[in-house]
């Protein structure tokens, strides 16, 4: 019998990449089995390339790097050993100098004493070598908040040094410790198992030890530059914290009696405690200088131009999307804008009456229903158009939502309000179709599916939208939005913008991000060096976990909570957080897999 013929055919990948990088990129090739065959070298002259050969199976790929001769470049061996020999000879033959390269000598493989394989001697039998890098659960959140290191300050009993951890990439970590969706345990890898580190409520820990959420930075000296920062959300606070550390006279703008923006109004209270939100900002403007001017709305650049060296705008979105429906301005028909600051701001307890209809499928509308259910309302049903897997509200915020007794209504939309008492709402049933820009499918009306349904309120809450004032004579998108560069600078030199007023409502993480990297890079507009970027460090020496099957069986601490019959009766805080013991035995259950893989 003859043997059928056939050819395996491989692919050939080639990818530029940057000093910076390459480490990183490093270990995900080594994650994905790849196996080291050589470098080759062109000289460029004043510089080189290398060309790093990698095998993938049956496909090759081609890491090519370009460097000066006079600059160091970083050996692999600290992730592939076998590259020793390919980089000696690159040594030899280009006169380039690599920095923790492993000597050739005789053929025989010596270490040098401050390499980063001698960081972790082996008490008997081989080790693999040690490797630094960010770790999965730092590199998904926005901020690159140094994850793993302050869980293992947390773990060695020190949370005010991991509260300080988390400040040096986010202005507001009490804050964040209670209301960021946590996109950092999506990134870690317990998750695989459904039990990631609780990384957020480890945050609030380290706030909640920490004396009067005062940090340990000091000013930099004077620099004699004056920066307005207009918004006293979380892109404006962060960005003046930064800019004061940084040495500037900075003066924040805030058109309202409080600062906060929407964690302010928006966040309820048995979420984001007020009195936690507003000493953690005041705490952040005192210890950067800042001069903060409240009641103050600005609403033309041109004085500022005159009077500060730079302007940062931090405005926010501050309306709201509009239902666009027949009987919308109904008495009865309320914008979640106005029940929250109701609550949130004014301490007012109005009365939605028993039967609470809210339209919308995000946090905030959670917002809303949860809140009803606090006002007294018997029976509170959320009507969305789409199912529970397109829901844009975090998984946590719907669980928390469900076992208060919140009810979900799937696949309907309003399409007519009809005033009375009882309020008739309109709805039609919807089916999914195909997926619009957004990546979900489309929702599409079932023609004669129409019903009604008798509410005594309803509250919209389909979304935000942003406002830039015309008088600010900047470019904007047809959303409203600011439009900037990669900077964050405006159309108007000297001027940046950051936050929601230019990428549209997103999350407190993100907010505060964009007001750090925008202070960082007014900074050096001024020829400063700007704020310390997120790096590797070698500096922190951190033990291999010796038993990782014992941490695997080690199970998630669950955060206590009121329950659900008490917390409905008030608005005090839902969570309870961590005590000591319960932090300790969370943050011990990390793999510590920054450090080694």
């Amino acid at each position: 019998m003859e043997l059928q013929k056939f050819e395996l055919k491989s692919k050939i990948d080639n990818i530029n990449i940057s000093t910076k990088d390459l480490l990183i990129k490093l270990n995900e090739l080594k994650n994905q089995n790849a196996r080291f065959l050589t470098i080759t070298t062109l000289d460029h002259g004043d510089a080189v390339e290398l060309i790093y050969n990698f095998e993938i199976g049956i496909d090759v790929l081609n890491i090519h790097l370009r460097i000066l001769k006079k600059d160091l470049i970083p050996s692999i061996t600290s992730v592939f050993p076998a590259a020793f020999i390919a980089e000696n000879e690159v040594q030899d033959h280009f006169k380039v100098q690599f920095s923790g390269i492993n000597i050739d000598l005789g053929g025989k493989l010596v270490i040098p004493e401050n390499s980063p394989m001698n960081l972790l001697k082996p008490e008997e039998g081989p080790e693999p070598p040690i490797m630094r890098f960010f770790g999965r659960c730092r590199e998904q959140c926005p901020s690159m908040v140094n994850a793993p290191k302050y869980i293992r300050e947390i773990a060695k009993g020190d949370p005010v040094a991991a509260y300080n951890t988390v400040l040096e990439n986010a202005a507001l970590p009490a804050c964040l410790g209670r209301v960021c969706f946590a996109p950092c345990q999506e990134g870690c890898r317990q998750e695989r198992n459904d039990e990631p580190i609780q990384i957020r409520l480890l945050k609030r820990y380290a706030a909640d030890n920490t004396p009067s959420l005062k940090s340990k930075f000091k000013r930099s000296k004077l620099t004699g530059k004056k920066i307005a920062v207009i918004g006293g959300g979380p892109s404006g606070v962060a960005c003046s914290f930064y800019l004061g550390l940084m040495g500037y006279s900075v003066t924040l703008y805030e058109k309202n009696e409080r600062c906060g923006g929407a964690m302010l109004w928006g966040i309820p209270k048995y979420r984001l405690p007020k009195n936690v939100l507003e000493l953690e900002i005041q705490t952040r403007l005192d210890e950067a200088g800042v001069i903060l001017k409240t009641n103050t709305e600005i609403t033309d650049l041109k004085p500022l131009l005159k009077e500060y060296d730079a302007i940062y705008i931090a405005l926010g979105a501050s309306g709201s999307s509009k239902l666009m429906i027949e009987g919308e301005n109904t008495p009865g028909v309320y914008d979640f804008r106005d029940i929250l600051h109701s609550v949130n701001v004014e301490n007012k307890t109005p009365d939605l009456g028993k039967v609470v209809a809210v339209i919308g499928g995000g946090n905030s509308s959670i917002d809303a229903a949860r809140v009803s259910k606090r006002l007294g309302a018997e029976s509170v049903t959320m009507y969305y158009r789409r199912t529970e897997k397109e829901m844009p509200a975090s998984p946590h915020e719907i669980q928390g939502a469900t076992v208060e007794g919140v009810n979900f209504e799937y696949l309907v939309t309003p399409i007519k309000i009809i005033p009375g008492k009882p309020l008739k709402l309109m709805l039609q049933n919807m089916k999914l179709g195909e997926p619009d820009s957004s990546g979900r499918r489309r929702p599409e009306p079932i023609l004669g599916s129409e019903f009604i349904v008798d509410v005594d309120s309803i509250i919209t809450a389909i979304g935000q939208t942003v406002s830039t004032p015309p008088n600010y004579g900047l470019e904007v998108t047809r959303y409203g939005t600011i439009v900037v560069n990669d900077d964050y600078e405006t159309s108007l030199k000297g001027v940046y913008a950051g936050g929601d007023v230019v990428f549209g409502p997103k999350s407190v993480i993100e907010a505060l991000r964009d007001g750090k990297k925008a202070a960082s890079i007014i900074d050096k507009s001024f020829n400063g060096e700007g704020w310390p970027e997120p790096e590797l460090s070698m500096d922190e020496f951190v033990a291999r976990p010796y038993n990782l099957e014992e941490i695997k069986m080690q199970e998630k601490v669950d955060c206590r909570e009121l329950s659900p019959e008490v917390r409905i009766t008030n608005f005090d805080e839902v969570e309870l957080g961590f005590d000591r013991e319960e932090a300790l035995r969370e943050a011990n259950r990390c793999w510590r897999c920054d450090w080694n893989e």
